[in-house]
């Protein structure tokens, strides 16, 4: 009897956790929690101000439906836009969201999946019909001070916040442009056209270089003219300074002018022997020659002491 009495009270505990788990939850304060009684709302919990322990009938009467209080992002793909003066870019934006009416959001959307997609439409339309009404220099511009981008996210934003909060229960926090390209056509272009940019800049800097470097020879053949002039001026002083000098040694050269020659011999030999110079004597021409290949001639005398026959 104790024994079923024991199983009785352990089966009376499962069934009481099973009851209170369906018919008691928690609601956290990042959490928007929906009461449906037979699929109508009858209770809205903003876990911000209500999050705890709470209680409900259990399902089929009542179910409870969850919905994440925080802030979501969701990127926008790359699609083509035209500006008001007919040029394409390639426009990225991002949106930042969250659910500011759970009843409507639950009865329009149901998943934050499905949220997402409709709000992406959403950004889309805005974007084109904002960034169809401003210019292309309203975008891209070197002048940080023309470019409107932060007035465009704002445009943008007041175009998508009404209606995605009076259709769909969402909150729009903010929207903002992440990049910015043109199409691969125009891209091809605009390459091109800064090439052509680029090579007008190359032509006048050649054109400034060569006129810099034709004026620095023009200067330099200037120059050199000048400088070799004065060393003709200097050169011309130095010979006639020198036919001065040697005039007074003329005239004593004149006085006996076969001394003179002999002296300029003298020092004309003297420069011809200053490298390896080789000199042939002719002996039968030049007797005294003959001793320096044969050596003495003269025969000795017998009887002389200390003298042997001739060799």
């Amino acid at each position: 009897m104790k024994r079923h009495y024991g199983m009785f009270l352990l089966a009376l505990g499962v069934v009481a956790l099973l009851l209170v788990s369906t018919v008691a939850y928690t609601v956290d304060f990042t959490e928007f929690a929906l009461i449906k009684t037979f699929g109508r709302t009858t209770a809205r919990i903003d876990g911000r101000e209500q999050a705890g322990l709470k209680v409900k009938w259990p399902w089929p009467i009542q179910r409870l439906v969850r919905y994440d209080a925080r802030t979501a992002v969701f990127e926008d793909t790359a699609n083509e836009v035209a500006t008001s003066d007919k040029q394409n870019l390639l426009v990225t934006m991002y949106c930042a969201w969250r659910i500011a009416d759970a009843d409507r959001f639950n009865r329009t959307i149901i998943t934050t999946a499905s949220a997402q997609e409709r709000l992406r439409d959403l950004l889309r339309s805005a974007k084109k019909d904002v960034v169809g009404r401003h210019r292309m220099e309203d975008l891209i511009n070197t002048d940080p001070a023309k470019m409107q981008i932060p007035a465009i996210e704002e445009e943008v934003l007041a175009a998508v916040r009404s209606p995605a909060k009076e259709t769909y229960g969402v909150e729009i926090v903010r929207v903002g442009i992440k990049s910015l390209g043109l199409p691969k056509e125009v891209t091809a272009v605009v390459i091109e056209a800064m090439k052509e940019e680029r090579q007008r800049d190359v032509r006048k800097f050649e054109a400034a270089g060569e006129a810099q470097a034709t004026a620095i020879r023009e200067r330099a053949k200037a120059a050199g003219g000048q400088i070799v002039a004065f060393a003709n001026r200097k050169a011309a002083e130095i010979r006639s300074e020198g036919d001065r000098a040697a005039a007074t040694y003329y005239k004593e050269f004149a006085r006996n002018e076969r001394f003179s020659m002999f002296l300029r011999s003298l020092e004309s030999l003297r420069a011809e022997l200053a490298s390896k110079t080789v000199i042939l004597l002719d002996g039968s021409e030049l007797p005294a020659a003959e001793f320096f290949r044969t050596g003495p001639s003269l025969k000795r005398f017998e009887g002389v002491p200390g003298e042997g026959k001739p060799k």
